[in-house]
């Protein structure tokens, strides 16, 4: 069903994927951005980017990607969760794996060795070698002095392989406690919530991409919508998006042409799991704001007040 039509939209605005065309670059996620591909290409060595769940991460990843593929320069490889891999063996393989390389070797150090051979021939060829490491905050101690060991392949004048990590803040200590790894950290940035005013430009940002004819987001999403949001999301895109998604679904149902104060307090207060809640734990809550009882929301007395 295609929700978005019915507010001249031609693709849906608050999808749950990274697609690039959809980032907006906050100052801060801008500055991340640019400052993690000047590393790249200046081949600093390792870049770490900590945030934590639905920061804006995995979007940053996959800017990132689409452009130095653009770029044709690279060859690139990624592990999704090295928690997947059990053992030091599992781990290298899998990144040699990513490389295309099918490893003949048994012992660590000799898929060490083969790696090394393989990035020596990629100098030779000039291309340039990018290790990407997402849910980084999984990696074990010998998994982060693996890294620590590529990192320390080199020439002269320039590294043979840039490692890029993302994780949550647990990634931090694990760093901290490995002095020579902290100290190879060539680029670092740790990413933050949202404030008001980039809430507000995430939503306007969104609902432009999606072709809206009009002028701005508050067309649809009224400010005071919009401080909602803000409120109960704390400033995590994943959450203001999920709301955002939310909200439009239920005022196209309702045949309403703006999300309001009062909506966007109802649809967000229905959610069992609002992904916004700081330390980890459910969040249950409680529409109040239309002076519903408190406990489960009367979903047609609520749409039947939302249409008087």
């Amino acid at each position: 069903m295609s929700y978005y039509r019915h507010f001249g939209l031609e693709r849906e605005p608050f999808g749950t994927t990274p697609d690039p065309s959809m980032f907006y670059k906050t100052l801060g996620h801008e500055d991340c951005y640019e400052r993690l591909k000047l590393a790249v290409h200046l081949q600093r060595g390792l870049s770490v980017i900590i945030g934590d769940v639905g920061y804006g991460k995995t979007t940053i990843k996959v800017a990132l990607l689409q452009e130095l593929q653009a770029e044709g320069e690279y060859e690139i490889g990624i592990v999704n969760n090295p928690r997947d891999c059990r053992t030091d063996g599992q781990f290298l393989r899998s990144v040699l794996g990513q490389f295309g390389l099918t490893p003949e070797s048994r012992t660590a150090l000799d898929l060490t060795t083969e790696f090394l051979r393989h990035l020596e021939a990629m100098h030779v060829a000039r291309r340039k070698v990018l290790l990407i490491i997402d849910e980084g905050q999984n990696c074990s101690s010998s998994q982060l002095e693996i890294l620590r060991t590529f990192l320390s392949f080199e020439t002269p004048t320039e590294k043979l392989i840039n490692v890029v990590i993302f994780a949550q803040p647990e990634l931090e200590e694990k760093i901290l406690r490995k002095r020579n790894l902290a100290q190879r950290v060539g680029m670092d940035h740790k990413l933050n919530p949202l404030n008001r005013k980039d809430t507000g430009g995430l939503i306007e940002h969104r609902i432009k991409m999606a072709r809206f004819c009009r002028l701005d987001a508050s067309n649809i999403y009224t400010e005071d919508a919009i401080d909602v949001i803000y409120e109960r999301s704390h400033g995590i895109p994943r959450a203001i998006t999920n709301f955002c998604a939310d909200c439009l679904i239920e005022a196209a149902f309702l045949q309403l042409d703006t999300v309001d104060a009062a909506l966007a307090t109802e649809v967000i207060g229905r959610r069992i799991f609002t992904g916004a809640d700081e330390d980890g734990r459910t969040v249950r809550q409680v529409q109040t704001t239309l002076g519903i009882p408190e406990g489960v929301v009367d979903m047609d007395e609520a749409r039947a007040r939302r249409r008087a």
